[in-house]
């Protein structure tokens, strides 16, 4: 069964059957990305990236910078308004008691998926998650939502990664997150 599922995810991803737009542009890589969000309204962006100390450790009080790329006006940095903060994309990132040398990622719109925020070498950090039962590295989500009301009904929330074990792609779509 593992397989037949693995074939069909593989040949959907090959054939380009999912709802983000190819046009969407990628933002660039940077050593302290760690994953990004976009969604069906524009093309700004929602960055995650990682913050390090002088020493390349990652910042304990405040390790994630969250901010836009405005793609819909001239590529710049936007700070996150308050309102997208505390209900939309703001993060609280608290270091595991279990296991210090990981964070509890929660961005705030979702609790549906359990992020773990590590550093994986100095200036280096990734952010996992289980992407269709594979345990990922996060690259990016992308949210289809009905922005007609006062607030924005989220449809499907798609989460691209790659498996930690076999370097291959994952993927997996939320239906009603």
């Amino acid at each position: 069964m593992q397989k037949i599922l693995i074939i069909v995810s593989a040949m959907l991803m090959s054939t380009g059957i999912f709802a983000q737009p190819k046009d969407y542009p990628v933002p660039p890589k940077t050593q302290n990305r760690l994953f990004y969000i976009q969604r069906n309204h524009n093309k700004n962006t929602v960055i995650y990236d990682a913050e390090f100390d002088k020493t390349g450790k990652l910042i304990k009080d405040d390790p994630v910078d969250v901010y836009w790329i405005r793609y819909q006006e001239h590529g710049q940095r936007m700070e996150l308004r308050l309102i997208e903060k505390k209900f939309a994309f703001g993060d609280k990132c608290r270091p595991l008691q279990s296991n210090p040398e990981y964070f509890l990622l929660k961005i705030a719109a979702t609790d549906k998926k359990i992020l773990l925020l590590k550093q994986t070498a100095p200036f280096k950090a990734a952010v996992y998650t289980n992407i269709n039962g594979k345990i990922s590295a996060l690259h990016h989500l992308y949210i289809y939502a009905d922005n007609s009301g006062v607030w924005p009904d989220v449809k499907y929330i798609e989460l691209f990664g790659t498996d930690i074990k076999t370097g291959k792609k994952t993927y997996e779509k939320l239906i009603n997150p």
